[in-house]
């Protein structure tokens, strides 16, 4: 079943379109990311430097364009992932840029993928817990499966993304 569409035309994106677009940043996410890049750019050359500057202009226009997202997340997520964000800024500055991260692209999809994983989860609620088993498939990939009397579920544990890997519901699959 072919469900693609074929759009013909052109399509004008006024200045209004465009800012809706862009990332709208708060006076403290604006603070936080004006001084990661404080540390950063100094360290960068070339055209990286080029990039992370673009992006430093942005924020401090505090709107940061949809071409400039990718960066963001990277800064972003390097200070989050590497507990720079809590050491440096403690619990509310890590809080402020974990709020932030989920308003980027990555941050609603990983948003999404949660909600999913949630609502299949949900589907044991009230059961009988069987047998929990954690596994790792391969460096930095692992899985959580949960069996009830009803269904089994796996959930698979990526650095970038937590999703649901199998559910069994009502048929003889256990842990094994």
């Amino acid at each position: 079943m072919d469900t693609s569409v074929k759009v013909t035309g052109v399509i004008k994106v006024t200045d209004q379109q465009a800012e809706r677009e862009s990332l709208q940043l708060t006076d403290e996410e604006r603070e936080l990311l004006q001084a990661e890049l404080a540390v950063l750019l100094p360290a960068l050359s070339g055209e990286r430097k080029e990039a992370y500057q673009a992006l430093a202009d942005a924020v401090e226009r505090n709107s940061v364009p949809p071409d400039l997202l990718p960066l963001l997340e990277g800064l972003t997520k390097l200070a989050l992932e590497t507990g720079r964000a809590r050491r440096i800024y403690r619990a509310e500055g890590e809080r402020i840029l974990t709020e932030l991260f989920r308003k980027t692209p990555s941050g609603q999809e990983l948003s999404k993928s949660l909600n999913e994983v949630n609502k299949a989860l949900s589907i044991l609620e009230g059961q009988t817990l069987q047998g929990v088993r954690v596994a790792m498939r391969t460096l930095g990939h692992f899985t959580v499966t949960i069996e009830t009397e009803k269904a089994v579920i796996t959930i698979a544990i990526r650095p970038d993304a937590v999703t649901v890997d199998s559910i069994s519901v009502g048929g003889e699959a256990g842990l094994g």
